[in-house]
């Protein structure tokens, strides 16, 4: 069995983002504020909010599990929950200031960089084969 050689990126990206779902869960069970926004707040009021955290959590789990794997669905599936959280740390700021996750907007801002730097990326491209195809000229003699 080959074993291939993780990038420092593929780590980050997984420590990084189990943080962000442990505090996260902490700042819903516990009443912390560790993620630096108004989550337990939000979640206390609305438990329909809490499911969708918890469900956050386990797909952002999910996807650190299989991006560790080295599988191309954990990379893209990462790279959408990422995107999606960034969207919504975005509105926040931009609806309250002051309720913004900054430390989970953070991870997640380092989290994108490092999903597409090139030696994480490189890893999960599609490499095709194609024959080379001449029309004309000298090969088609």
């Amino acid at each position: 069995m080959e074993t291939v050689r993780r990038p420092i990126g593929i780590w980050v990206i997984v420590i990084l983002e189990s943080l962000n779902v442990a505090f996260a869960i902490l700042d819903i069970v516990l009443g912390s504020r560790m993620s630096g926004g108004d989550l337990e707040r939000l979640t206390q009021a609305d438990p329909v909010a809490r499911l969708l955290v918890f469900g956050w959590a386990g797909c952002v789990a999910v996807a650190a599990i299989s991006l560790f794997m080295l599988r191309r669905r954990g990379w893209a599936l990462m790279m959408l929950l990422v995107g999606i959280a960034l969207l919504f740390h975005l509105a926040t700021w931009w609806n309250d200031p002051a309720k913004t996750p900054w430390i989970s907007m953070g991870v997640n801002v380092v989290t994108a960089f490092y999903l597409n730097s090139a030696g994480v990326r490189q890893l999960f491209l599609r490499h095709h084969e194609v024959t080379r195809i001449s029309i004309g000229g000298r090969d088609s003699q």
